[in-house]
């Protein structure tokens, strides 16, 4: 039972000297000095040191308890200066375990990075528990807050615009969503809510902003996740270009004083710096300033401007329209020419100037923005010279509608939140400033998202499958395959009769069986793992318990194997990531320098490097396997 007690934070301690208090939160230490044992208790306000015995109770690692003491001031001697609350210690009177924890898949009191992605994207709700994760969502919180407390300060209004949209071709690839009530129809996720907040200018809002979803079907990269981000979007009425960088440059230029005061803005104004000169002086359209590359705490902000409003269409582009038109937009089509170039329009579009910016931050571009077009006869101009059909200018028909009732001159810009955070942090990935993040190959953290609909749910919408790959171990192979060939590996392909042991698969490849990778689905305390090991060799149960501090370690069954992984046992590849589990690898693999494993069907089998293996699995290495 949880006591009816008020609740103390850790960070208030301090403050407590001689009072009996009740904690409640999670156990981050603990550390047994036979008697005497001292627990470091968390919350979400930091840690404070609590002395204990076991009589009252014997807490581990992760558990979720309430603990009732006796605030102590600690001795001079035994200051921690490590944690704010060091200076005092909490003598425990009552201790009530409210929710015990399984031993945790990976440790959390590391910065992470070298730990398994898919792993920690599985378990993204104990990654979320490591101090600088934490810290990063607190900090995006703190830095929406500001953003939004400037910007209603300055008169705009924020509005939402809707996720279920029109699917127009804006630039990538659209996520279709299909219409029940108007079955063989489709809604598609807003790339970005740029058409409705040209429709608010329209509108006579003036001033709006909003923190939108954007949804893309692009291939991931570090500072890109797959499928969905988050931006800041403004728009304003009656401004110049100049307008628009002045209040970006202001409102961020207050934000890193406010939210990262240890951050430094290396120079201000920022530089306004030519497309033409930019490509040409630092051959990038997002150089990075800074002075000292290496020094994480400094920000070097930049503008770029002064864009080719069209680039060269190619097969890469999707504004492909008739597909004999020449020009692509650079930025998009709703960017306004400058004033200066609307005439060559006709004549010379390659030359014609976008009155396009973007923002640059350390060699990341974290925005980008424009004047828009606002005149009818204009946008319908640039749609002819991007190739559009009567069809595709019919899809637009809303907004040429639109610009034929009064349109203001409008502009605005949109941040990338997530890469914005990650760039002022100086984090590898954006997937490190975000929640619940999509893993490379399109998982969704936590969730085993994309997955199969039931006949019921595609009856209902009108929807019939023409391809479904029922061979799952067919598909696992592929996606093998095609992970290994997106990263550059080189590998040899077998195609073989059916192999049910390490024996028979040696034979058949022609291979040695030491260098066979053999995988085994196990359970260590309840949690599936795959443990990889030469084929000549069994796994050492008792080490590898106790290497591993874990209680238990059986074989999955036959079932369990087949529903953990979708593979009959003694197919299954030894990549983890692709199950979402752990895996452990038995350090003698590396005695070779090429390895060969079953890969997903008993009859394809992979050979590569074992390092080239390492560096795509990532596995935990250890000493856990004797010879068969």
């Amino acid at each position: 039972m949880i006591t009816s007690m008020t609740r103390t934070l850790a960070k208030d301690t301090i403050n407590k000297i001689g009072e009996e208090i009740t904690l409640q939160g999670w156990i981050n230490g603990r550390r047994d000095h036979g008697k005497i044992m001292f627990l470091d208790l968390r919350d979400r306000t930091g840690l404070v040191q609590v002395v204990s015995t076991k009589e009252l109770g014997d807490p581990r690692p992760e558990y979720c308890v309430e603990i009732v003491g006796l605030v102590k001031k600690r001795p001079d001697a035994m200051v921690n200066p490590k944690i704010a609350t060091g200076i005092v210690e909490v003598e425990a009177k009552k201790i009530t375990i409210i929710s015990t924890s399984a031993e945790l898949p990976f440790p959390i009191d590391s910065d992470g990075y070298d730990i398994n992605e898919e792993i920690r994207s599985k378990y993204r709700y104990l990654d979320l528990r490591r101090p600088r994760l934490n810290r990063n969502l607190k900090l995006r919180s703190q830095m929406t807050t500001f953003i939004r407390n400037y910007l209603t300060n300055l008169d705009f209004v924020e509005v939402e615009t809707p996720i279920l949209t029109k699917t127009t071709p804006e630039g990538a690839r659209d996520f279709l969503v299909p219409s029940r009530l108007q079955k063989g129809k489709f809604y598609a996720l807003p790339q970005s809510p740029q058409q409705y907040k040209q429709l608010l200018m329209v509108a006579g809002l003036e001033r709006y902003f909003q923190f939108p979803r954007c949804f893309r079907d692009e291939d991931p990269r570090r500072d890109r996740a797959y499928g969905e981000f988050t931006q800041l979007d403004l728009e304003m009425s009656f401004v110049t270009q100049d307008d628009i960088l002045k209040l970006t440059e202001e409102m961020f230029t207050n934000l890193v004083k406010e939210v990262f005061p240890q951050k430094r803005i290396t120079q201000t104004p920022w530089p306004r710096i030519p497309h033409k000169q930019a490509k040409s002086k630092y051959g990038s359209d997002k150089p990075d300033l800074r002075k000292n590359k290496n020094d994480k705490d400094e920000l070097a902000f930049a503008w770029i401007i002064d864009f080719p409003l069209f680039t060269e269409q190619s097969e890469e582009d999707f504004y492909h329209g008739s597909g004999n038109a020449k020009f692509a937009p650079s930025h998009h089509m709703f960017t306004a020419p400058h004033l200066d170039d609307i005439p060559l329009l006709d004549s010379d579009p390659m030359k014609v100037r976008g009155l396009q910016h973007d923002l640059v931050l350390n060699g990341f571009e974290v925005g980008g923005g424009s004047i828009r077009i606002h005149q009818k006869d204009v946008q319908e101009k640039v749609f002819d010279l991007i190739g559009f059909s009567k069809k595709q200018k019919k899809q637009f028909e809303h907004m040429l509608t639109a610009f034929t009732y009064g349109v203001p001159p409008h502009g605005g810009i949109a941040p990338g939140l997530d890469r914005l955070l990650m760039a002022i942090l100086g984090e590898p990935s954006v997937r490190e400033v975000m929640a619940y993040p999509t893993s490379a190959s399109g998982q969704t953290s936590v969730m085993d998202a994309p997955s199969e609909a039931s006949e019921e749910q595609l009856k209902e919408l009108g929807i019939a499958v023409a391809v479904q790959n029922k061979n799952k171990t067919g598909s696992i192979y592929d996606a093998i395959i095609e992970e290994l060939k997106k990263q550059g590996i080189e590998f040899k392909n077998y195609e073989h009769k059916a192999v049910y042991t390490s024996q028979e698969a040696a034979s058949v490849r022609n291979t040695d069986i030491h260098a066979g990778a053999k995988a085994l689905v196990m359970y260590k305390d309840e949690a599936p793992v795959i443990l990889v090991l030469p084929a000549d060799m069994k796994v050492d149960t008792h080490t590898f318990k106790k290497i591993y501090k874990s209680r238990n370690l059986r074989m999955a069954t036959k079932e369990e194997v087949e529903k953990i992984t979708s593979v009959s046992i003694g197919a299954v590849p030894p990549f983890g990531h692709i199950f979402y589990i752990p895996i452990y690898m038995e350090k003698s693999l590396r005695d070779n320098e090429r390895i060969v494993f079953n890969a997903g069907m008993h009859t394809r089998s992979i050979e590569m490097k074992e390092s080239d293996y390492e560096k795509i699995a990532k596995p935990i290495v250890g000493e856990f396997a004797l010879k068969a």
